[in-house]
């Protein structure tokens, strides 16, 4: 069997040789089938391909994952896990709410730019994909969606309570915008227009910015001056 990329490591102490081997080829299938939904959808994940991809039989990964929809969202919950790792975990170490916020944000944009699938945020590709595809899948998409935006919410609540960012700040419109800026920007980083990637993450900076209490830290957005 082919090796993957290593970004699915299987669990440590198990001692069941047995398990352990499943566990392992569990992950090496996992990590190719990030990249293939990565670049070809998640529709484009087939149990053969996958098969013909690492040099296995169908009823390996059959035996692993069960039918395709079960590999798409075993593929997807992965993809999410490394995302986490990337992303998420790293943030939350982070000493006050507002640095968490500016972390996971621009976290988001290097996650991108450092190529970690080779089509950019699986997410976001996820949720372009099976915008009009109900089903399973859409669920599990649908869910980790509104478990992001949740996280942004909760963090920019937590920066209000900590005085970081202005009481009178819409929550749900700072999110928007975040995560218009994120999907506007995968799409750019995939086509290669650099610039405007460049411009989502500038946009990111200032909408938080914009939304901090005034002057703080000679960071704020300070007000216009009063015409004479």
């Amino acid at each position: 069997m082919k090796t993957g990329r290593g970004r699915i490591a299987p669990p440590e102490g198990e001692t069941d040789g047995r398990r352990r081997r499943g566990a392992k080829a569990r992950a090496i299938i996992l990590d190719r089938a990030m990249d293939v939904a990565s670049v070809s959808g998640f529709e484009g994940l087939t149990v053969g391909s996958l098969a013909s991809d690492l040099g296995i039989s169908k009823g390996n990964i059959t035996v692993l994952f069960g039918d395709k929809k079960a590999l798409q969202v075993k593929t997807l919950d992965a993809a999410v896990e490394v995302f986490s790792a990337k992303v998420i975990t790293p943030a939350l170490v982070e000493p006050t709410p507002l640095r968490r916020l500016r972390r996971l944000c621009h976290g988001w944009f290097d996650y991108v730019e450092q190529r970690v699938f080779p089509g950019g945020c699986l997410m976001y590709a996820a949720i372009n994909e099976y915008r009009a595809r109900p089903g399973v899948v859409q669920d599990r998409v649908n869910k980790y969606r509104e478990a992001w935006k949740a996280l942004l919410a909760r963090t920019i609540r937590d920066a209000q309570t900590a005085g970081e960012i202005r009481a009178d700040q819409d929550v749900q419109q700072l999110v928007f915008k975040l995560t218009a800026f994120q999907a506007t920007s995968n799409t750019a980083a995939l086509l290669g227009d650099v610039k405007y990637f460049l411009l989502g993450r500038t946009m990111t900076k200032a909408a938080i910015i914009e939304a901090e209490v005034a002057n703080r830290s000679g960071l704020g957005v300070k007000p216009p001056a009063r015409r004479k």
